[in-house]
């Protein structure tokens, strides 16, 4: 028989693994520094992206891939929200329900978000906790990214180099007339020229333009107009009127208000549009130096294969 002390002993071995393998019954698909992403933790990752396993044998082969790269990115945030735990970053609840609420604007009601929430097999609940998650994320990548900053030479450097980046195309203020009919275009083109001002015009037939003005658009570029508009109305003089010219919804008499001829930014102009480029490389540099770090410094255990 076996003795009373050796069944003890068994049991609480078996507890003991139990406790060890997280008290759940989820496979684990990998461990970081000890704590597992779970198979639930993979399928809801997949949910969000809509990714659903191939049947072909090619569709295969790029699901265990995507599988692969899904996984890592597990292992990047379980890394990160460890990192945030150390140092106490949290968010409150008002901070995931306000996210939760914009994602839900963008539906009529609640209600029809939650119906679409369901079709992808998704609970409200896991967009909470999700939501929880990439805010604190968030809040660990921005305090990493603080002390990051850039000098006037980087600032200069980078302008010296990048110079045609910072070209803006003419740009123009118009005046638009529209009419279906061509003979119409003609008779209120003719108006025009006899004294007829085209402001009131443009106000009698719009083209549905707004601006400072009816019929007037606010600066455009010409890359708005299907290519043979914008041959024509570039032929235009600013403070003359042109046309009839033939679009798609019919004729149009253009006035060019104002013109703003194609240029490159001056230094002072382009800075703080610089300033936030090289503040973003940098903020992704460093971040990029802290997960490799720590990820080589981290025990980090793939349980399963793609």
């Amino acid at each position: 028989m076996i003795s009373s002390k050796l069944k003890l002993g068994v049991a609480l071995l078996i507890i003991g693994s139990f406790l060890f393998l997280g008290c759940s019954r989820e496979p684990a698909v990998a461990r970081v520094n000890g704590e597992a992403i779970t198979q639930k933790d993979l399928n809801l990752l997949l949910k969000h992206a809509g990714i659903k396993e191939g049947k072909t044998q090619q569709a295969g082969d790029i699901h265990k891939a995507m599988l692969q790269e899904l996984t890592n990115q597990l292992i990047n945030e379980k890394l990160m929200l460890q990192a945030a735990r150390k140092e106490k970053i949290t968010v409150d609840k008002k901070e995931v329900m306000k996210v939760y609420s914009d994602m839900a604007k963008a539906f009529p009601k609640e209600e029809d978000y939650l119906q679409r929430l369901r079709q992808k097999g998704l609970t409200k609940d896991m967009i909470l906790k999700s939501i929880e998650k990439d805010l604190i994320v968030g809040k660990f990548k921005d305090g990493l990214a603080r002390g990051v900053s850039v000098s006037e030479e980087e600032l200069k450097g980078y302008y010296d180099n990048n110079r045609q980046a910072f070209a803006v195309a003419e740009q123009l203020r118009l005046s638009i007339i529209k009419t279906p009919d061509i003979e119409e275009a003609k008779k209120i083109k003719k108006e025009i020229e006899k004294g007829a001002a085209f402001e009131g015009m443009a106000n009698k037939y719009p083209a549905g333009h707004t601006g400072p003005g009816e019929g007037e658009t606010g600066w455009i570029t010409l890359d708005t107009f299907p290519a043979d508009m914008a041959k024509a109305i570039r032929k235009i003089k600013a403070g003359t009127a042109g046309g009839p010219i033939k679009g798609r919804e019919g004729y149009y008499i253009i006035k060019v208000l104002e013109k703003k001829e194609k240029k490159v930014q001056s230094f002072d102009e382009a800075r703080e549009n610089i300033r936030n480029i090289l503040m973003q490389q940098k903020a992704r540099d460093k971040f990029r130096a802290w997960l490799q770090d720590t990820r080589k410094n981290a025990k980090i255990e793939i349980l399963q294969k793609g």
